[in-house]
């Protein structure tokens, strides 16, 4: 086995998922690839510790993500009831 292709290929894979994952066009598929990555005692430690160090950064951005489009939404009703409640009193 060729060990420095092996991992070469392993790090081009990792850097591969980050560079999609760092510029926001990414799938499942690149994710799932990254935590697989990640894991322990199947790949190299240095390499699945790096893996797992970006997988965890892409579940925080995942998470503040969709905390911001919930306040989001949730700002988008308040003002859609504002205007309502607005529009209601001005008619009489």
């Amino acid at each position: 086995m060729d060990f420095e292709r092996y991992y070469l290929d392993l790090f081009e894979m990792l850097n591969s998922c980050c560079k999609k994952i760092a510029s926001g066009h990414y799938d499942r598929a690149d994710a799932e690839r990254l935590f697989e990555l990640s894991k322990k005692g199947r790949y190299p430690s240095f390499l699945a510790e790096l893996a797992e160090s970006f997988g965890m950064m892409l579940v925080k951005v995942e998470a503040r993500e969709f905390r911001l489009k919930k306040i989001i939404e949730d700002l988008e009703k308040s003002k859609a009831q504002l205007q309502k409640d607005h529009d209601g009193t001005n008619e009489s």
